[in-house]
């Protein structure tokens, strides 16, 4: 008669039992797009102070308190606005804005996790014992090596699963942003000036007294302009600048986006408004008052809007979600996000053209 064998059970009891696995980042982004927002004091971890900057820069106006959001009145004048969207047309590339999977490694990595410690754990048990129960003086060895090879078989299925799902995903993600753009890697004209006060107004406080210094090493955490052009009813869904991966993903563009800066080039009297969803009105000046809740800010030119998706060490701010309302009238918008780190080619503003700015 074949030997007696252990339960799968048995074989597992001396495993600890597993913890719940937590949902995947981008699984509570993506519902929290979706669902009524959360109060706006919540936030997923304890976050520290974010990037300092000028705070006597000349018309800074604090428009929401943890999280900071500034407006900035003025911020560049007409011609620069103008300039900046000449340049941006007459590149002739202006194409769909891109959309970044962030946060895909840490999916992968809770989703795999998540696999081997249910349905994979359990289906090598299970097809473990299938596999010994009638077999001629099986024991505990062979139902062990069966459990440890159907594990690793299974894993690699979920693993392609995973993968195959990350890619679905990452190619849905193009349905968020219907706008086009393009960046502007030469610092002149506009693009320059936009550099330049954006580098006076995120570089904080001067320690040596040598501001050009100082300002066009900060200019080094910058990516390169970008201008974006939002037509009739074209949109930028919920989402973060931010990066909950941005320590592996992010790596080859300066870490984690510590503040976005946004210029509004042009007047937009109906729609294009930029909203965050998870924050109260603001003042009724920065407000548009659309009935749809959340902090509000109308597009008017030269206008710039400052905010911080992560605090100064790139731990990320979920409060900070904000969406680029549907257009009625034409938009154009430049951004400059500011890293944590040097931001490498070929994102970058070149030496070449840094030395321009600063000679």
């Amino acid at each position: 008669a074949p030997a007696a064998l252990p339960s799968p059970a048995s074989c597992f009891v001396a495993l600890p039992p597993p913890p719940p696995a937590p949902l995947p980042p981008s699984w509570s982004r993506l519902r929290a797009s979706l669902a009524p927002a959360p109060s706006a004091t919540s936030s997923a971890a304890p976050l520290g102070p974010r990037l300092a900057i000028d705070e006597s820069y000349p018309n800074l106006r604090l428009i929401h308190a943890s999280p900071d959001v500034y407006v900035i009145d003025e911020f560049l004048d007409d011609s620069s606005c103008q300039d900046l969207i000449d340049r941006a047309r007459n590149k002739g590339d202006m194409a769909q804005s891109p959309v970044a999977y962030g946060g895909w490694s840490r999916d992968v990595a809770d989703l795999t996790e998540l696999a081997a410690k249910g349905p994979v754990a359990w289906g090598a048990i299970g097809l473990a014992w299938v596999q010994v129960h009638d077999a001629q003086g099986a024991g505990t060895l062979e139902l062990v090596g069966h459990m440890v090879a159907n594990f690793a078989a299974l894993l690699v299925v979920a693993v392609a699963g995973i993968g195959l799902f990350t890619k679905v995903r990452a190619d849905g993600l193009q349905e968020m942003r219907t706008s086009t753009s393009t960046t502007l890697p030469e610092a002149g004209g506009g693009a320059g000036e936009f550099v330049r006060r954006a580098a006076r107004l995120l570089g904080g406080e001067s320690g040596d007294g040598d501001g050009k210094r100082n300002d066009r090493e900060e200019a080094t955490r910058f990516e390169a302009p970008t201008v974006i052009r939002y037509e009739r009813d074209q949109v930028l869904r919920p989402h973060y600048d931010a990066n909950r991966g941005a320590e592996l993903e992010d790596a080859n563009r300066g870490g984690q986006t510590l503040a976005t800066l946004i210029v509004y080039l042009n007047d937009v009297a109906e729609g294009g408004q930029t909203r965050f969803g998870r924050l109260p009105q603001g003042d009724g000046k920065a407000g548009d008052g659309d009935g749809d809740g959340g902090l509000t800010v109308r597009p008017r030119r030269g206008d710039a809007l400052l905010f911080f998706p992560a605090d100064a060490a790139g731990a990320f701010d979920e409060r900070t979600e904000h969406e680029g309302r549907p257009a009625v009238d034409e938009k154009w918008i430049a951004r400059i996000w500011r890293h944590a780190d040097r931001v490498p080619p070929p994102f970058e503003l070149a030496d070449s053209e840094l030395k321009r700015l600063w000679r």
